[in-house]
């Protein structure tokens, strides 16, 4: 059966009025779904019993359901999710301070294939629908206690954004809206590989989302190392980029995972500030998060903290803004679809 956070809202109200409800109990039930995350159509108490029971005979409520969850010392919580075909994806919820950011994923696996990430050591499976990608941020919302609640969103899980915009830009539609989730659009940011064409589309849509692009490194050879499907040279990602900030005002963020003596090199630091030291722009640098599958198969190793400030301090030096992400979750599949492996893996 169709979930109900499958359907638009002329869908919604369609199908109630097919079993017999007014176009306003449409509304009423879009509310329980999204601004009160029910799962059960009974506790859709202002819905006539005969509508809900009706409804309850065509539809689910969701798609999704938790299937694992690991939580971390640190109160990093991720959540492995069954998808009503049998598939699975990851969202990861990262507690900091009064803060409370999830991650959500836009595809079940990855075709990017980067060497240093989980998410597309088995290619990608397939796309997931706009229903999936909403549904993560109810499923997440629920694990949270009373006294919490999602700040941010980034959609920088299993996937290209990019490369399933027709389903991402509704659902973030909806995560946005308010008369669905209700969250505001500076606290969205949407992550990419490059794709300058679907960076374009992603611009023309209404409202503006922040932007991130995982460059990893400003070489065109080195960044093709890293990571093996990109086939658009960095200048062109770049100016795609900027031409967003040009059009939305967003500044733009350059995530770069550091990999010792791969692409945390001064003359990678220095490679860096020549492709972006005059754009109005932060560098995120995120040292990597030891995969053991990948790092025993391909020598990848984390760098130590000397070594990640010391590139800061060149990137700085040049003109950058720069931030380094901490690690979260370290002792609990703490990296990309790494919970997902696991499990593949032990089944």
């Amino acid at each position: 059966m169709r979930a109900l956070t499958e359907l638009t809202d002329a869908e919604l109200a369609a199908a109630v009025q097919h079993h017999g409800g007014q176009p306003f109990q449409g509304r009423q039930v879009s509310h329980w779904v999204w601004k009160h995350g029910v799962t059960d159509f009974a506790a859709m108490r202002n819905v006539p019993a005969r509508l809900r029971q009706d409804l309850a005979t065509a539809f689910t409520v969701r798609s999704t359901q938790v299937a694992k969850r690991d939580l971390a010392d640190d109160g990093t919580q991720k959540l492995l999710l069954a998808l009503a075909d049998g598939e699975t994806i990851e969202c990861v919820l990262i507690p900091d301070g009064d803060r409370t950011t999830l991650c959500v994923s836009t595809q079940v696996g990855c075709p990017v294939a980067c060497v240093f990430c989980a998410s597309g050591l088995f290619g990608v499976r397939r796309n997931l629908t706009a229903g999936e990608i909403a549904e993560q941020v109810l499923v997440a919302r629920a694990e949270l206690p009373a006294d919490r609640s999602i700040t941010n969103l980034v959609v920088m899980g299993m996937g290209e954004p990019m490369l399933n915009l027709d389903a991402l830009l509704p659902a973030l539609q909806r995560i946005h809206a308010a008369d669905g989730i209700g969250m505001g659009a500076r606290r969205i940011t949407v992550s990419t590989s490059g794709y300058p064409r679907q960076m374009e589309r992603f611009a023309a849509a209404d409202p503006s989302y922040n932007l991130a692009v995982s460059l990893h490194a400003a070489d065109d050879t080195l960044r093709k190392q890293l990571v093996p499907t990109a086939s658009t040279p960095v200048r062109e990602i770049v100016a795609a980029a900027h031409r967003y900030f040009g059009q939305k005002g967003r500044e733009v963020t350059y995530e770069v995972v550091l990999l010792e003596g791969r692409n945390d090199r001064p003359q990678d630091a220095e490679a860096m500030v020549e492709t972006l030291g005059a754009l109005p722009c932060t560098v995120n640098l995120i040292p990597w998060n030891p995969v053991e599958e990948i790092a025993a198969q391909r020598g990848l190793r984390r760098p130590g903290t000397a070594r990640v400030d010391a590139f800061a301090e060149l990137l700085r030096s040049g003109g950058l803004k720069v931030t380094v992400r901490r690690q979260r979750g370290a002792d609990r599949s703490a990296a990309c679809g790494q919970l997902r492996l696991r499990t593949q893996t032990s089944a």
